[in-house]
């Protein structure tokens, strides 16, 4: 089967592969062009739009009017808002930080979402590895003798060579530790309020799958199973269901 573009309203649309889940598209007509914007991927294509049938197509795609529909009211997005100007905001949407992708997860960029928890989870990976390195009894907790600048030790050199030592040593540990680094690691207990809470007010099937993965790893096992019905209930998405009734499973009563 061929993928299926549905094009609700002027600026709103969804895209369905064979198998998977639906992913809404931001739309904007320029001409005899149409920017779609993949909101759950953050990626964007440009169809031409043909002037004779209205068929559509890309460099991979070329989609064929099947049906004629009456368009749903067109949205209007605020100022400043990430889909008020999605080209730039999906140019940013990479290095924009947490701040951003939090407010443009508000506002139904799923993409944004995405980001944001995977920005925790790379966090707190790397809190794993500073607290695994900080407890090797290897790696001195105090400065050496020679660094402290009021001791009959210090040597300023010494303490150079000390301190290059100590960082080779620590950044040798961390390294070593990658392979057993959680790939699931437990995130701080208000990050995954947070998280639960905009799976909930703005649900999708990616970030709320990855919202049940974290919850479940918490031990959260009741809201873990609420937000895998979340990504369950917004599009067909196999996977999310499949998971749902295995985890069912191991949720208390």
């Amino acid at each position: 089967m061929a993928p299926v573009l549905r094009v609700d309203s002027a600026v709103q649309g969804e895209r369905q592969l064979p198998g998977e889940a639906a992913e809404p598209y931001h739309l904007q007509r320029n001409g005899d062009q149409l920017l779609a914007a993949n909101l759950a991927s953050g990626r964007m294509t440009t169809l031409a739009v043909s002037t004779d049938n209205g068929n559509l197509s890309d460099d991979t795609e070329h989609y064929v009017l099947e049906a004629d529909v009456a368009c749903q009211a067109a949205s209007t997005f605020a100022p400043g808002s990430c889909r008020a100007d999605i080209t730039t905001c999906f140019g940013q949407m990479t290095w924009a930080g947490a701040d951003s992708w939090r407010r443009w997860c508000t506002e139904g960029v799923s993409a944004a979402c995405n980001r944001l928890i995977e920005d925790y989870r790379s966090e707190a990976r790397s809190a794993w590895v500073i607290a695994k390195v900080m407890a090797d009894d290897s790696i001195p907790s105090s400065p050496p003798a020679v660094c402290v600048e009021d001791s009959a030790a210090f040597d300023g050199e010494a303490c150079r060579h000390a301190e290059d030592a100590q960082r080779a040593r620590a950044v040798g540990k961390a390294f070593a530790l990658t392979k057993d680094m959680p790939s699931e690691p437990t995130l701080p207990g208000s990050e995954l309020d947070e998280v639960a809470k905009l799976c909930r007010q703005q649900p999708s099937v990616t970030f709320c799958t990855a919202v049940a993965s974290a919850l479940h790893t918490a031990g959260r096992l009741p809201a873990a199973l609420e937000a895998l019905q979340l990504a369950c209930s917004t599009a067909e998405n196999p996977q999310a269901c499949a998971q749902l009734a295995t985890q069912g499973t191991d949720t208390p009563n």
